[in-house]
């Protein structure tokens, strides 16, 4: 269950989308939302006998504290008019970069909420803080594109399955969201066999599995074809007017930036409705 919900703020036009979406989520769950407004701070330089005091950096600092604070008071001001508990944090990034202090937030959350790089021109950015969430937090992941209109809670949702860690525990995660939904397709794409594949009846298992936790869902096989994994269920979501895709998240904890794997990446960057990532 949902109860305590995080939205870092990146700076992008898609907060606001994010923001939006976590209140109706808080709203369904009866919720706590906290929006965290961080302000990076430069570093000192270095000298020969460590940090050398820059006064220059003291006019620097105060300028970006004013303008965090004139920004999070105006995010006060927009969450005064909801009905759902709201605070915001304001938190002074200065060792920490701010991707990675959002992670250590997180921790105090059950699900953190931020803007995707989809259709942006600039990805680089959402995706520091989407990989650093997804790799340091230990929590689930919202990935809202810009511009989205996707009803929360979901009503009909995609799920992405293969017997990996990662998407078992996506799966895990969205428990609460798959118990309210009227409508879950579990989408294989391309199952493969042996030991450690699908099974003779792939998506028969994890099926059964989420029966037994009262959701019922629909199995739908993708043949593998010239387009990416990535490809075939944004366009399975597109199909099904879905609200939400589930999928593992995959990548690396080095190089946070550029950690994530190919099909996440590219859900970051294309698919039109929020996506629920685990790690």
């Amino acid at each position: 269950m949902f109860k305590d919900i995080l939205v870092p703020t990146t700076g992008t036009p898609g907060d606001a989308d994010a923001i939006r979406i976590a209140l109706s989520l808080a709203s369904g769950f009866d919720a706590h939302l906290a929006v965290l407004q961080t302000i990076n701070l430069p570093l000192m330089t270095t000298g020969p006998w460590g940090l050398v005091p820059d006064t220059g950096l003291v006019d620097i600092y105060r300028q970006l504290r004013t303008a965090g604070e004139r920004d999070a008071a105006a995010l006060r001001q927009r969450l005064a008019r909801e009905l759902v508990s709201t605070e915001v944090r304001v938190a002074e990034s200065l060792y920490l970069e701010p991707h990675r202090l959002a992670a250590h937030c997180a921790h105090y959350a059950d699900l953190a909420i931020v803007a995707s790089a989809a259709g942006t021109d600039a990805p680089e950015l959402t995706h520091a803080y989407v990989g650093a969430l997804l790799l340091e937090s230990g929590r689930p992941v919202l990935a809202v594109p810009p511009g989205c209109k996707a009803t929360m809670p979901p009503r009909r949702i995609v799920a992405a399955w293969k017997p990996t860690r990662e998407a078992a525990r996506a799966f895990h995660d969205a428990m609460p969201l798959f118990q309210r939904a009227d409508r879950i397709d579990i989408v294989i794409v391309n199952p493969s066999g042996g030991e450690r594949g699908h099974g003779e009846l792939p998506g028969a298992d994890i099926a059964t599995h989420l029966l037994r936790h009262g959701v019922e869902v629909d199995v739908v096989v993708l043949p593998a074809g010239e387009d990416t994994v990535a490809d075939e269920l944004d366009r399975h979501v597109r199909d099904t007017g879905a609200d939400l895709l589930v999928a593992g998240g995959y990548g690396h904890s080095r190089f946070l930036e550029w950690a994530l794997g190919g099909a996440t990446r590219q859900l970051l960057e294309s698919a039109s409705v929020p996506v629920l990532f685990s790690h």
